[in-house]
């Protein structure tokens, strides 16, 4: 959903939903990260072990990356995952990341439904700001991504409506946790050394995530 918002031309939002319907077997194959995903997750939870949850991680991403029975993607997937562990690493201190208390995120996570179109919503974190009693979720971005100012001004407006509809989906389900607050969601985008948080007034953005649901609604049965 981030991505089709974000998209240059309406094209590019046809081709979108194409591929989140009728995947099939050409669907092209895209580095997950997972493994550096959750690693970053855990090392948010525990700030003081960082060094040790990184140089854990990374010795089994190593025996990954170096097994020769594993098949080319998963290796070319752990040497990824290390490159972008190793990033956060180096970043860590800069990003305006710490000071909420971060947690597991919630399993399963129950997607969110606008205006009759069924949004996934999976984050890699809870946020929990104590000290003000506000809830938010976080998700952590490891891909690299195409260069270009136009590249870059569509990821960072795909990482903004990331985070709000983290927000959204915190509104629904986690007030027993706190009160859900536009900018403690957030997505983490480890390439870029930024975070990119949901607007303090999201009502606007919101607007345009419900119309674009509306719209995708009707012209589902077609695509």
């Amino acid at each position: 959903m981030a991505d089709y918002l974000s998209a240059a031309t309406p094209v590019g939002q046809l081709g979108i939903l194409r591929q989140a319907k009728n995947p099939g077997p050409n669907r092209p194959i895209i580095i997950q990260y997972h493994h550096a995903r959750r690693t970053i997750a855990e090392c948010l939870r525990d700030r003081g072990g960082l060094n040790r949850i990184v140089a854990q991680a990374n010795a089994l991403l190593e025996d990954r990356r170096d097994d020769g029975t594993n098949g080319p993607l998963v290796r070319d997937d752990a040497q990824r995952c290390i490159d972008v562990i190793e990033a956060f690493q180096r970043a860590s201190n800069a990003l305006d990341v710490w000071g909420p208390e971060y947690r597991e995120a919630r399993q399963p996570s129950p997607p969110l439904n606008i205006n009759g179109v069924e949004v996934s919503v999976a984050p890699d974190a809870l946020v929990i700001d104590n000290r003000r009693a506000r809830v938010g979720q976080a998700f952590i971005r490891c891909t690299i991504g195409g260069a270009g100012e136009a590249a870059e001004n569509r990821r960072a407006e795909a990482n903004v409506n990331l985070a709000t509809l983290a927000h959204m989906h915190a509104t629904q389900y986690l007030a027993d946790l706190g009160e859900p607050h536009p900018q403690t969601s957030m997505v983490i985008d480890v390439s870029r050394e930024n975070v990119f948080r949901a607007p303090a007034n999201s009502a606007r953005r919101i607007a345009n995530i419900e119309a674009a649901c509306t719209m995708i609604a009707a012209i589902w049965p077609t695509v």
